[in-house]
């Protein structure tokens, strides 16, 4: 399964906490970039936020991953589920000729 994360500031965080957030963001993404499940993550150029491709067994594993995030009481988190696209055109096409036929 797979979800798209994204993750914008929500409160400031505190001068004197962001470095062991930092380092504590680096770990969070290097144990969940090596396990494989974050996919792919990325920061935002020049501004806060950022966000990735978690590939999950399971919304619970998604939950576990997630509930580690170093940022979270400082941030936004929007999480979108995603399904191949090839599939979900076909899915699409045939709601459409469905609806089309008399």
């Amino acid at each position: 399964m797979k979800f798209l994360v994204l993750v914008s500031p929500k409160h400031p965080v505190p001068p004197a906490m962001m470095p062991d957030l930092i380092e504590a963001m680096n770990a969070w993404a290097r144990q969940h970039t090596g396990s494989g499940a974050i996919e792919s993550i990325w920061a935002n150029a020049g501004t806060a936020g950022g966000g990735g491709i978690a590939n999950v067994n399971s919304l619970e594993e998604l939950d576990a991953v997630m509930t580690g995030f170093p940022f979270t009481p400082f941030s936004d988190i929007e999480i979108r589920p995603m399904t191949d696209f090839f599939g979900a055109m076909g899915r699409l096409a045939e709601v459409a000729r469905a609806a089309a036929t008399p």
